[in-house]
């Protein structure tokens, strides 16, 4: 009669892990919240790959979840028409995609419907065409902190919503090939304070645009290369060696990720049939200081129009496998297809199966962070969770 008694705290991992694996995305996410016992038990979820189901027909959007692997069809409206044929997505991150409509850029919540109009841009205002924008978690319309690539060789960032947007160029551009463009920004919180937007160039330098900690928004950002700082011209060879110095000028594709330990990544690719893949790390100390990587730490990384994730890989532990250790997840422009490349084989596989009719739209995460729903929305959870239990 005692094992009868037992709180809910107390189902078997594995168990619990088994049933809550046909929630929706929504629904796994409050689940996390009911107790300490089953959110050790459940790993936050993964990024999920957003499309478009049925390309040819009426725009409907899906979210694909990794790990564990959930279906979220429940995609508010807004979102369809916010990516509308006339618009495009240029980010995501942390629950909310941003997408550049006629008018301007707008953030959108795709489970609630929720916007955060981005405005009031300097050198042209709503009319500035915008190539990718990140953000700091938790925005709202009146106090987020945002930065995006406008074309021109120039960033645009505020910490005081869309009364703060200043701008920058970045220094060493147009040389030895580099294009003059901004390929890649990624957002990334070190803690204490230290709030920075890396931004990588087309020729593969990188900058560091450093942001006023809270409190402190009269003070100006910083922005300035991330090594050899006082070099006024970005040279190749101190950063890259033979063949990349070189290979850097012909791939298509550059993405910037920062994984935990604090390590940078870059990644490039060609966007052809072929789709060869590059990873190379960051070495402060060494010159060159880009070398070819023969991991990521353990790491599992998310490129794309999404701010760059990177979480741990699947070590073989826990009820919940994790997306694959040392892999980049990435979107093939030339199959319209999410694929997964493994950096210690050198090769890429399909992320997804079956994925004919639709369309990859960006990786779309929801964050590990708790719920903000009511009691009644995690207890409703915890409710369907005990009838599937009874089944089980």
């Amino acid at each position: 009669m005692a094992e009868h008694l037992r709180g809910w705290e107390d189902l078997p991992p594995d168990l619990l892990v088994h049933i809550a694996g046909g929630f929706s995305i929504q629904a796994y996410t409050r689940l996390r919240s009911v107790c300490a016992a089953w959110r050790d038990a459940l790993r936050p979820p993964s990024p999920s790959l957003l499309v478009l189901r049925d390309r040819h027909a009426e725009q409907r959007f899906a979210a694909w979840c990794v790990s564990p692997r959930m279906v979220s069809t429940a995609l508010h409206e807004t979102l369809a028409a916010r990516l509308s044929p006339a618009s495009r997505c240029v980010g995501s991150g942390d629950g909310w995609v941003a997408a550049h409509v006629p008018g301007g850029a707008v953030l959108v919540n795709p489970h609630t419907g929720d916007e955060i109009p981005l405005h009031s841009f300097p050198g042209g205002g709503d009319n500035v065409v915008v190539f990718k924008v990140v953000f700091a978690p938790n925005p709202t319309p009146s106090e987020f902190t945002a930065a995006a690539i406008t074309g021109g060789g120039r960033v645009v960032y505020t910490t005081n919503g869309n009364s703060g947007w200043t701008d920058f160029k970045c220094p060493r551009l147009g040389a030895h090939g580099d294009g003059g463009s901004i390929a890649d920004v990624v957002y990334h919180d070190h803690g204490g304070g230290k709030k920075v937007v890396y931004c990588l160039t087309a020729g593969g330098d990188v900058h560091v645009l450093r942001l006023p900690a809270a409190g402190q928004r009269r003070t100006a950002a910083s922005l300035e290369p991330l090594f050899d700082k006082p070099a006024t011209t970005f040279y190749p060879a101190a950063a890259f060696a033979p063949p990349f110095d070189t290979v850097r000028t012909f791939a298509d594709t550059k993405n910037l990720a920062v994984c935990g330990d604090g390590q940078l990544y870059q990644i490039w690719r060609d966007d052809d049939a072929n789709a060869t893949m590059f990873v190379l790390r960051y070495h402060p100390r060494r010159r060159p200081c880009w070398l070819p990587a023969k991991d990521l730490g353990g790491h599992a990384v998310f490129v794309g129009k999404n701010n760059a994730v990177a979480l741990r890989g699947d070590d073989g532990g826990g009820a919940t496998p994790a997306p694959r250790a040392n892999c980049v997840y990435w979107t093939d422009v030339w199959t319209d297809r999410a694929k997964v490349f493994d950096v210690v084989t050198g090769e890429s596989t399909l992320c997804f199966h079956g994925a004919e009719g639709h369309s990859v739209v960006c990786w779309y995460h929801l964050g590990d962070v708790r719920s903000s729903s009511r009691t009644s929305v995690a207890t409703s959870s915890a409710h369907q969770l005990h009838k599937r239990a009874r089944h089980a």
